[in-house]
């Protein structure tokens, strides 16, 4: 199967080949011409990162090459010195897979609240804060980490009315709000707003660029100015500023608003999707969270799974690991070049096969 037929439902991004990968990177490299960085200085780099902020609305953006990292420096400089402790979510990504790495590396304090399915209350936010400010020691918290959607819960949103709560609580405690967006462009889609409204209530805003861009690194880190003065020189003092950026911010100049604008006609393009596959009847559809995201239970009824997903690859589509007899699976831009019916046709033949 041609890897430009094969769709993913097991992924945010389309995950190109490595071949193709390339071939995405040296037109976009083209267009930019011979303006390589060095250690992440230069107009390139200024350009890609002035962009981002604008689409996030935010004053000033910086390119990371991981999201831990964007994240870690985010919450550090959010937090004064005597307010080190954070809320988090306890099956956020910054708390179950950074390891210890907020208290070695930033000497910051992780707090989980309570959690309300994918997201946590106002009230238990609002609580956790003024507790922290009652000890006799100096120890409040400095911010409130928000993911969403999340990945734990198979990319469910966090309610997005809870949400808008939380941040009107935590804002009016003067306590910060950082935003872990790795897949924001799917949570504005979700919430029906623009990426900027949706960014707007938060201190900072991690991007994944990787996810978004189909690369095999990079983030993006927004905030204010006064936030991010001299974050560049942190993110190398950490080690974590490659040798030449520009692979990362040629991507960004020749994707990203195409690629942020079109989750609207991603969530569009799966509601036709689930349509036609309800007609169809073979397969049922529940969903995920309270809030539609890019992600539903597929139910394959007595099709063995495993087999299915083996199937399924014959006919170019890439199942994610199966859980009983479901699969979460997800839509992406790289389902949009394929007709819903064609979708459904493939998934078909692959449960023909399967039955046999």
């Amino acid at each position: 199967m041609a890897q430009s037929l094969v769709v993913h439902f097991d992924a945010d991004s389309d995950d190109p080949s490595p071949v193709e990968y390339s071939r995405r990177l040296a037109a976009a490299a083209a267009r930019a011409g011979d303006a390589a960085d060095k250690y992440g200085e230069g107009d390139l780099i200024a350009t890609a990162e002035r962009l981002i902020a604008r689409r996030l609305g935010k004053e000033r953006a910086v390119l990371f090459a991981t999201g831990t990292m964007a994240n870690m420096l985010a919450l550090d400089r959010l937090c004064p010195r005597f307010a080190r402790r954070v809320l988090v979510h306890p099956d956020s990504h910054i708390f179950s897979d950074t390891g210890d790495g907020a208290a070695a590396s930033m000497g910051l304090t992780l707090l989980t609240l309570p959690a309300d399915g994918p997201g946590f209350t106002a009230q238990a936010a609002l609580q956790a804060i003024q507790s922290a400010r009652m000890g006799k020691v100096r120890q409040g918290v400095g911010a409130v980490v928000v993911e969403t959607p999340v990945r734990r819960y198979s990319n469910a949103m966090f309610p997005l009315a809870e949400l808008d709560r939380v941040a009107a609580q935590v804002r009016a405690q003067g306590v910060a709000l950082h935003l872990d967006g790795a897949r924001l462009p799917i949570a504005a889609a979700s919430a029906a707003r623009s990426i900027e409204a949706f960014a707007a209530p938060f201190d900072s805003v991690y991007l994944s660029l990787w996810k978004m861009l189909g690369l095999p690194f990079g983030a993006a880190l927004a905030g204010s100015a006064t936030l991010l003065e001299g974050a560049e020189h942190d993110r190398r003092r950490m080690g974590g500023t490659l040798p030449q950026l520009w692979p990362l911010a040629v991507m960004v100049l020749a994707h990203l608003d195409e690629r942020l604008g079109s989750w609207p006609q991603v969530f569009a393009h799966f509601d036709a999707f689930r349509a036609v596959l309800a007609r169809q009847g073979r397969f049922t559809l529940s969903p995920i969270g309270t809030e539609a995201t890019n992600t539903v239970w597929l139910d394959v009824g007595p099709l063995d799974p495993a087999r299915l997903r083996a199937c399924a690859r014959q006919q170019g589509l890439v199942l994610p690991e199966p859980q009983g007899n479901r699969f979460a699976i997800r839509a992406n831009v790289g389902w949009l070049p394929h007709a819903p019916q064609d979708l459904l046709a493939r998934l078909d033949l692959a449960a023909d096969d399967c039955a046999r």
